[in-house]
């Protein structure tokens, strides 16, 4: 009974360190933007001006999950690149992932009018 017990124990221990042995192979990803239907910029009362974003659209089907998002700047010009991952070959739920999020730009905006891009969808807005 006493070798059941250290053998069973020893093969545990052993299932144990062999978790995380070898590398699995990961799966391919599938990265895309996602779809965005709708923007609108919010400036904030604050000094200096400082603005936000809420996006609205869609991640994609029931497998898709958010990768990054992505933000620069040029001059009065900001970009907002929302990316969505996906295996590569799964078989997903045809479902829509709504997306709604408020997305703080980075920097101020002094007085002026600036562009607001987000995945191809290009808005204006001004600051005083």
């Amino acid at each position: 009974m006493r070798w059941d017990r250290e053998w069973a124990r020893g093969l545990v221990v052993g299932a144990l360190v062999c978790v995380g042995c070898g590398s699995p192979t990961a799966p391919d990803l599938e990265i895309a933007p996602i779809v965005v239907e709708s923007v609108e910029v919010q400036v904030l009362e604050s000094f200096p001006p400082q603005a936000s974003a809420r996006v609205r659209g869609y991640i994609g089907d029931g497998c898709s999950t958010i990768h990054s998002v992505e933000q620069t700047r040029s001059g009065n010009t900001v970009t907002l690149t929302i990316l969505r991952q996906r295996p590569a070959d799964a078989i997903c739920i045809q479902i829509a992932l709504v997306y709604d999020q408020t997305i703080r730009l980075q920097g101020s905006f002094p007085p002026g009018r600036y562009v607001l891009r987000v995945n191809g969808l290009e808005t204006e807005f001004t600051t005083q």
